[in-house]
């Protein structure tokens, strides 16, 4: 992603993000940035992307999409196992 990676410090992340955007909905906050800034925790630590492997990750992700691309040309009878029930 060659982009910063923050880690939360709520052990709930998932449901704290939920209610978040429960509270932005039911009108508490006008904007989920609002709601994240009053009802977040912070971050336990960051991890930043090395520069040079960002090139390599980034040719890697390119043969990965090419992949799926050709996968998903694929007739389905040739991607798809049949299973007997």
């Amino acid at each position: 992603m060659n982009m910063p990676i923050k880690i939360h410090r709520s052990e709930q992340t998932c449901a704290l993000g939920a209610a978040m955007f429960a509270a932005t909905a039911a009108g508490v906050y006008p904007r989920v940035e609002e709601a994240m800034n009053a009802m977040g925790q912070g971050f336990d630590m960051t991890f930043l992307p090395h520069g040079d492997a960002a090139g390599v990750y980034g040719k890697r992700y390119e043969r990965y999409r090419g992949l799926a691309a050709s996968m998903e040309a694929m007739p389905k009878s040739q991607n798809e196992r049949k299973v007997k029930v």
